[in-house]
């Protein structure tokens, strides 16, 4: 061994049982967290129902009709919806639920009348939008 090997292995000590524990430790701690993520990410991306609002029309200052498209995965499946109105203030002016009945479709277009306190200016969709029911 030359002097410069003997200084490079001083410095540099060969790896001890405890190092190799640690790092498959590491590595299958890393792999459990990915497969947490992807697991949860695939279950979330896919939900049983989703909704959002296409549109909506104010009417008067205490009325307004709001397009709602709700998407299930299975059609046949009754939903219940939630949505606001809100005024230029954000206040909440309006709170209005409606079902969605059994159907063929798995996208359905919904016009669901508001009725205000106060002139609205946006509605938008409760959290969660729509729950299963039955």
């Amino acid at each position: 061994m030359t002097e410069a090997e003997a200084r490079i292995a001083a410095r540099y000590p060969k790896r001890s049982p405890l190092d190799y524990v640690l790092g498959i430790g590491a590595t299958l701690a890393l792999v459990g967290a990915i497969a947490l993520v992807l697991i949860n990410g695939l279950e979330r991306a896919n939900p049983p129902v989703a909704a959002m609002v296409r549109g909506f029309q104010v009417i008067s200052p205490t009325e307004m009709i709001a397009e709602v498209v709700v998407q299930r995965s299975d059609p046949s499946v009754t939903v219940e919806c939630g949505l606001y109105a809100q005024a230029e203030s954000y206040e909440k002016v309006a709170e209005r639920s409606f079902t969605v009945g059994p159907g063929t479709e798995k996208l359905t277009t919904v016009k669901v009348e508001v009725r205000t306190v106060k002139e609205a200016t946006t509605v938008v969709m409760e959290e969660p939008a729509c729950v299963l029911k039955g």
